[in-house]
């Protein structure tokens, strides 16, 4: 039998973090069945891959797909920037587990907290209720990507419970109908449980959302399922995560791990904080301590820069004031009166000069970047403080005027530039052991964040002589692989899945973020564009040819039990 692929004079990083070497590589079935020499390509398609260097395909494991993958099979941008598979699902946010009636309710659940379009994801997303199993099945066959996913604590809880999910801990005939739920899940092939317990992730009635509600003898218990199975893994946001753990969360997440059996368990996410510089390093020497006592708590190093996107009709950044998140959270024409009304326009200034808040800027690093009307082009990449001075009005008004002038459609950016202090640390990072480089959460707050360019960044902006290239490729698919136990993937060797990218190291950058609306009824979200990726390629087809979709839909659904 003949090959189907075979790449001719790459040089090529295998994912193991040896050092790279020239050869080829043979494809058949979608398999890798020779690294090394391939002398007979009869009937092949052959790539010349002289001067280009072949890598396995990046692994995410921390994106919000779950939704886009219904009608943009290649979850770009990740594709774009390497990404081969994706693991959905995380923080507890899933569609799947639902009845019926709760479908709607879950999707305008997801689009509050992870900054998406409601009316996007009721027009594309064509699953009606019903298991776990019954959603992937839906994706079978239409994927550029592959993609797994959790089971999500959100979903479960709401199941078991219904709306009063979102009000009241569960009894313990209710924490058994959630473990039936996840272990009905893992059955189905989840790759495992995911929950979160930010208390500013509220829905899109302004209730906490379910998780956060929960018990840790109930978080615990639903983790105990995962003990029955030889694969899974967990994902877990703790509240205090961004206060270097308190005692209740470091009990907790050592309490997830044992329960499990042990299974990984992945904690986000470790970043400089400019207003806490040093607690990345309270927060990993926990996860360390973990380590010593053969606990695997993985936690993520964030490559991505630090500005954060915000239109006021789409954003979960004011979620943590109560008085923007009610605002915020009301429907539109009431959202503008509210917005466009003194008094409460005096409110909400009051909310947002109380000190210990998380989201802190200065009106002067405040940037204008994307208007639709022309009369206000002229004031694209100028401060709000700089326009405000220049109309003599108050900056909060400034602000809010030039929104409701878009419709609340403005995207304006919180200017926050990598200081040489935040790179030294997520150089470390990125080469410490312990961690993953991450966290993308690709596919969510689509107005506000773009963290698909990591894996670009760091192969551009972290490669040295002290993190070599084939350190990075491992750190971005063999070992984040590994971590949810997808063995055949993230290694070139014969066996694996042909999940592969072409580079061309020369050309590779992150190019220009911009704002495109090509989602499902016009709605808008921020991409990065990129430079220097040849060709990503999904179990032996390419999918993503220099920048551009091919329309092939190679992608598996992985199951953990498949």
């Amino acid at each position: 039998m003949s090959a189907d692929l075979v790449i001719k004079g790459a040089r090529i990083s295998d994912g193991t973090g040896m050092p790279a070497f020239t050869g080829d590589v043979e494809v058949r079935d979608g398999r890798i069945t020779t690294v090394g020499l391939v002398n007979d390509t009869a009937g092949a398609r052959v790539i010349d891959a002289t001067g280009l260097d072949l890598t396995p395909g990046f692994v995410d494991v921390h994106t919000h797909y779950d939704a886009q993958l219904f009608w943009e099979p290649t979850a770009s941008p990740s594709s774009w920037h390497g990404v081969t598979t994706v693991l959905t699902g995380n923080c507890g946010f899933t569609i799947a587990p639902s009845k019926p009636d709760d479908v709607d309710w879950l999707l305008q659940m997801l689009a509050k907290v992870e900054g998406m379009s409601v009316d996007a994801l009721r027009a594309g997303v064509t699953y009606t209720g019903g298991t776990l199993g019954s959603f992937l099945d839906l994706l079978e066959g239409r994927i550029g990507v592959n993609m797994a996913s959790y089971v999500g604590h959100a979903a479960v809880r709401r199941w078991a419970m219904g709306p009063e999910a979102s009000e009241r801990a569960a009894t313990d005939d209710e924490i058994r109908t959630m473990q039936a739920l996840v272990d009905e899940a893992m059955q189905q092939g989840a790759l495992g449980f995911s929950t979160s317990q930010l208390d500013v992730h509220a829905d899109h009635e302004g209730k906490p959302v379910p998780p956060n509600l929960a018990t840790p003898e109930e978080i615990v218990a639903l983790c105990s399922v995962l003990a029955g199975y030889p694969l899974g893994a967990m994902e877990h946001l703790c509240r205090s995560f961004g206060w270097g753990y308190d005692e209740s969360d470091r009990a907790l997440l050592r309490d997830m791990v044992v329960a499990s059996g042990g299974k990984p368990l992945h904690a986000n996410l470790l970043l400089r904080f400019t207003n806490a510089p040093d607690l990345w390093r309270d927060c990993l020497d926990v996860l360390e301590g973990f380590a010593r006592d053969g606990l695997r708590v993985l936690p993520m190093a964030s490559a991505n820069p630090k500005g954060l996107h915000l239109a006021l009709s789409d954003t979960i950044l004011f979620d943590e004031m109560p008085e923007w998140r009610a605002t915020l959270s009301r429907p539109m024409p009431e959202r503008m009166a509210a917005l466009a009304d003194p008094a409460h326009r005096a409110e909400l200034r009051t909310a947002l000069d109380m000190p210990g808040r998380q989201l802190t800027f200065e009106w002067g690093s405040l940037l204008l970047v994307s208007v639709e009307h022309d009369r206000n082009r002229p004031l694209v990449g100028r401060s709000v403080a700089d326009i405000a001075a220049e109309r003599g009005a108050d900056p909060l008004d400034a602000f809010l005027d030039l929104a409701l002038d878009e419709q609340l459609e403005a995207v304006f950016v919180i200017d926050r530039p990598v200081s040489q202090e935040d790179r030294d640390v997520i150089r470390f990072l990125l080469a410490h052991p312990l961690t993953l480089p991450g966290s993308s959460d690709g596919g969510a707050h689509i107005n506000t964040f773009c963290g698909a360019d990591y894996t670009t960044r760091v192969l551009t902006e972290y490669v040295d002589e002290t993190f070599p290239f084939e350190q990075a490729v491992r750190k971005l698919s063999a070992l984040p692989a590994a971590s949810v136990g997808l063995w055949d993937r993230g290694e070139i060797r014969p066996g694996n899945a042909a999940d592969m990218l072409l580079i061309d190291r020369d050309r590779l950058a992150v190019g220009d973020a911009r704002l495109v609306r090509d989602f499902p009824t016009g709605a808008g979200r921020l991409i990065w564009e990129q430079q220097g990726y040849v060709a990503t390629i999904v179990n032996g087809q390419t999918v993503v040819d220099d920048g551009r979709a091919t329309g092939a839909t190679p992608g598996d659904v992985l199951r953990w039990n498949r």
